[in-house]
């Protein structure tokens, strides 16, 4: 009986189930199948601020410290400067240091100038004299005829030597003449206010034949100061930032030439044949390498000391005194023996001056190989060049004319050229500094250009689309500096800002003349969105640092049907 009911109630549930299962699915809808979707975008007002942009964005800024170069730089500037800029400022000054020109040494706010009786110090923006030394002179009589203005910034020191040398360390430093009444000295003048922080007698030995005077250039290298003196004792001097003797040691003839690279001091003196290399914290004599003539002022780069000889020849040698290799080319030095060579990271910059005519700028590379040339006008003679990542300066003088500069691509091209009309005829080759992207002249002993670009890159024709990625195009140039970059700044969903540069559409073999972005250029970027909120902006920014922010544009992505 049990078993029976057993039975009959499982059947009963059985039925149940099917009869309530059949029931759902007879109450279920139809399915309907979807229709297919895809994101389309559409403009929206933007809330999010544009924002400067951040200093690591932009291209370094470096300023030029020691006349006649140092280990930092050998006549080069480690950064960009402009490939047509403008003259937006020209100073009267006084730069004669007895026919040579004084050449611009510039940091932060100041540029310092010198003539042979004293140092000064301008405002690099307005040119306007900061603060003024009076080495030579204990009154300011003569000052007050010779300027620059006005006076009351002037204060005399009445050490009765000139100056001969100077640059910038912890302070400016300036290295004199002797006088009748002993040795040279060397001076440190605070920069900022033009106050005698110490000076340091640089004394021969008691039993020289002459009283030291400063003939050489002047190195500013790790807290120490080298420079060296006349002949016939022809000593070497460094000096700590402290103004302590720290050694002196006698190669002979007129020191002329000193530059710094791993540790080393190496000097050229006139009247020798001989490159010398000294420790530069002991001041151990480590090597002598001697040569069948004269050498000039040497340049250390990449290993290797870059000198040329009386002959024109450009030799190489190694920091161990092996000649590298030699090149005959007439490479040319001014009466101090500073050779008319400069160095990059990865070349050799040097000027012809002897031989034939037309003159040249040769680019050479550091194991003696000729890349190129850059032929002068037939009336033309080449000076000491400047260099910058990819612009040479060229200063020039042209016979019985005007001086001037070119600016030249990579050495080669002739981007854009400056005459220096105030000057006249007057048979000075310019000197060229570069610093903070901006070029400073001194065309002649009475006036200081400064060249730049203060204008802001141009930006047009922003689109966007969407197709599976958020793709923005945008044309940008600047034709005075060329661009350094073209950066998208975009927020998602109200996001911090995120940068991302910008491509160049076209596909460039080798760098255009004067660079990227000189002539106008496409520039794109594709960024990986879903349904979202996207605002952003544009940045172009020029290789000296001037830069152009567009609006912020505002969109967004939705679902629409195909």
């Amino acid at each position: 009986m049990n078993l029976k009911l057993i039975l009959i109630a499982v059947l009963f549930l059985i039925l149940l189930t099917s009869f309530l299962i059949l029931l759902t699915y007879l109450r279920k809808p139809p399915e309907v199948s979807e229709k297919p979707r895809r994101i389309d975008i559409e403009p929206i007002s933007a809330i999010k601020v544009a924002e400067p942009p951040p200093s690591d964005l932009l291209p370094q800024k470096l300023p030029w410290v020691v006349e006649k170069g140092t280990v930092k730089t050998d006549r080069f500037y480690a950064g960009d400067i402009p490939r047509r800029p403008k003259v937006i400022l020209k100073v009267n000054v006084s730069a004669d240091m007895v026919g040579k020109l004084a050449e611009a040494v510039v940091e932060g706010d100041k540029v310092f100038l010198a003539d042979s009786e004293g140092v000064y110090a301008l405002d690099k923006y307005s040119g306007d004299l900061i603060w003024g030394v009076e080495v030579y002179f204990d009154n300011l009589a003569h000052r007050a005829m010779k300027g620059p203005g006005p006076i009351t910034k002037w204060r005399a020191l009445g050490l009765w030597r000139f100056v001969e040398t100077y640059g910038i360390g912890k302070y400016l430093y300036v290295g004199t003449s002797s006088s009748e009444e002993g040795d040279a000295y060397l001076l440190a003048i605070d920069k900022d206010v033009g106050e005698l922080v110490w000076k340091i007698r640089l004394e021969s030995e008691k039993e020289a034949s002459s009283k030291s005077s400063v003939t050489s250039n002047l190195v500013a290298i790790n807290g120490k100061i080298y420079v060296g003196s006349v002949g016939p004792e022809g000593y070497v001097f460094a000096v700590s930032e402290k103004g302590e003797l720290l050694w002196r040691r006698s190669i002979g003839g007129n020191v002329r030439g000193l530059t710094y690279g791993e540790r080393r001091l190496f000097v050229t003196s006139e009247y020798r044949k001989k490159l010398y290399a000294f420790d530069s914290e002991s001041g151990e004599l480590l090597w002598v390498y001697e040569h069948d003539s004269e050498l000039a002022t040497p340049s250390y780069g990449r290993g290797r000391v870059i000198t040329v000889d009386s002959l024109g020849k450009i030799l190489a040698i190694s920091t161990s005194g092996e000649l590298l290799w030699k090149k005959s080319l007439g490479i040319g030095e001014d009466v101090d023996t500073n050779s008319y060579i400069a160095l990059s990271r990865n070349y050799i910059y040097a000027v012809r001056s002897l031989g034939e005519r037309p003159r040249n700028l040769y680019v050479l590379d550091f194991d003696g190989n000729t890349i190129g040339s850059f032929t002068l006008a037939a009336d033309e003679d080449g000076g000491a060049p400047a260099v910058s990542q990819d612009v040479v300066v060229l200063p020039v003088l042209r016979k019985n004319s005007k001086s001037k500069v070119y600016l030249l691509w990579k050495g080669f091209h002739n981007l854009s050229e400056f005459y220096f009309d105030e000057c006249g005829g007057s048979g000075w080759i310019p000197k060229v500094s570069i610093s903070y992207g901006e070029i400073f002249i001194v065309a002649c002993p009475n006036t200081l250009y400064k060249l730049v670009d203060i204008e802001k890159p141009t930006i047009s024709d922003v689109e966007v689309s969407y197709n599976e990625t958020l793709t923005i195009k945008v044309k940008a140039y600047d034709e005075q500096s060329a661009l350094y970059k073209v950066v998208l700044v975009y927020s998602i969903n109200n996001s911090k800002w995120i940068y991302r540069d910008m491509n160049i559409a076209t596909k460039y073999v080798i760098e255009p003349i004067g660079g990227y972005g000189l002539k106008e250029e496409l520039y794109i970027i594709e960024v990986p969105i879903g349904i979202a909120k996207v605002e952003f902006y544009i940045i172009a920014i020029d290789n000296v640092g001037n830069y152009e922010v567009t609006k912020v544009y505002g969109y967004r992505t939705f679902y629409t049907e195909k």
